[in-house]
């Protein structure tokens, strides 16, 4: 038996509207695919694509890390702005050592009163993502000693790259270009409706299938112990 030993297969922004496309009976004939029908369905995508922004993928998390300032307690981080910051670990930057942090909701932030009048080594984060940037809060904030001798690592959740060119690949991982083609068609539907109404259904089942194949899927496989925390005993 021969195979090719080929393991990847990315389609260009163009190629996945054809597909989609293509799932509604559109251009199946031969049919041009006008400027214009790229253009919709590139608008489609990238909105579907914001849209998948909310859920929680391992692929898109990524560290940052955030150089102290003394007596700072807030720091706006780079674009583009995290989705989450799922945890952060305060690193002496000499022997390396890395110690987790406390993540904190916005009231228990809120609801301290020294946030900047007593620095000391940060213990406890919080983050905010606002609409156009995030701002992540440290308590407390760092004497000048700490903030020279140690870095804070976090662990976020990145957006996805939307779709710019006709040649532009997806910002995912390949195993989920046939689930976006067919979640794209059943954005498309409304604007080039199926006439055949069994395909119609087809297609909304089988997107749906494939997507929460991908999402049970995309899911760390260690253990998970859970603990009362000890501020609420």
């Amino acid at each position: 038996m021969t195979v090719s030993a080929v393991t990847t297969y990315t389609l260009s922004l163009n190629e996945l509207i054809d597909e989609a496309l293509d799932l509604l009976g559109v251009g199946s004939e031969g049919e041009a695919i006008t400027a214009d029908m790229y253009a919709r369905g590139k608008r489609s995508l990238n909105l579907m694509i914001l849209s998948f922004n909310a859920d929680e993928d391992l692929w898109r998390r990524e560290t940052r890390s955030v150089t102290l300032l003394a007596s700072t307690a807030s720091y706006a981080l780079a674009a583009p702005k995290p989705m989450r910051v799922e945890a952060a670990r305060r690193k002496n930057t000499a022997s390396g050592y890395e110690t987790p942090m406390t993540m904190w909701s916005r009231q228990e932030y809120l609801d301290q009163p020294n946030k900047t009048s007593a620095p000391s080594t940060p213990v406890n984060f919080y983050y905010d993502p606002q609409r156009d940037t995030g701002t992540l809060y440290l308590w407390p904030a760092p004497t000048s000693t700490v903030a020279s001798a140690f870095t804070v690592n976090l662990d976020i959740l990145r957006p996805m790259f939307l779709m710019d060119t006709s040649a532009d690949t997806l910002d995912f991982p390949q195993e989920w270009q046939e689930t976006v083609i067919y979640n794209l068609a059943v954005r498309l539907m409304p604007k080039y409706p199926v006439n055949d109404s069994n395909q119609a259904q087809l297609v909304i089942a089988q997107a749906a299938n494939l997507l929460a194949k991908l999402k049970s899927w995309d899911q760390e496989t260690a253990s998970i112990y859970l603990q009362p925390d000890y501020r609420w005993q």
